[in-house]
């Protein structure tokens, strides 16, 4: 039998994971991996929280010169030094879109980014989210 977890005392903060079996990874021939609904998410649902490791101002600028570079978050802005947020979850494997049906919200009290859908999502359609930022590709839609 295995033992229980301890208590910490703050079950009212504890982060609840959002189930990834309405989720799968798929290859788009254009776009490479992407997040793709297994089933239908309705619109303003949470479809992730995924707990981030921030990484200082100072050592940001590092993560440009890897392949981390296409897949962090700007997390905040201090005195024009940024932080960045390195998501540990599916909402990093999303691709741009101008006309996106989810958005990232930034969750600074649980270190999360809450994926979010703005619209209905059918099962099979792909997660798409607005970068918000100067696109390093050219974008297709």
């Amino acid at each position: 039998m295995a033992a229980a977890l301890p208590s910490c005392g703050q079950a009212h903060d504890a982060l609840q994971p959002v189930p990834n079996n309405r989720l799968e990874i798929r290859r788009d021939p254009l776009k490479g991996r992407g997040v793709f609904a297994r089933a239908a998410i309705g619109a303003g649902a949470l479809i992730e929280a995924a707990p981030v490791v921030i990484v200082p101002y100072d050592q940001r600028r590092s993560l440009d010169d890897t392949v981390l570079h296409d897949y962090y978050f700007v997390w905040d802005n201090e005195g024009g030094e940024s932080r960045a947020a390195v998501a540990l979850g599916l909402v990093s494997l999303c691709n741009h879109s101008r006309r996106p049906n989810a958005r990232v919200r930034l969750n600074r009290v649980r270190e999360t980014l809450d994926l979010l859908a703005l619209t209905p999502i059918t099962a099979g359609r792909e997660i798409t989210i607005d970068y918000n930022c100067p696109l390093w590709f050219a974008a297709g839609d």
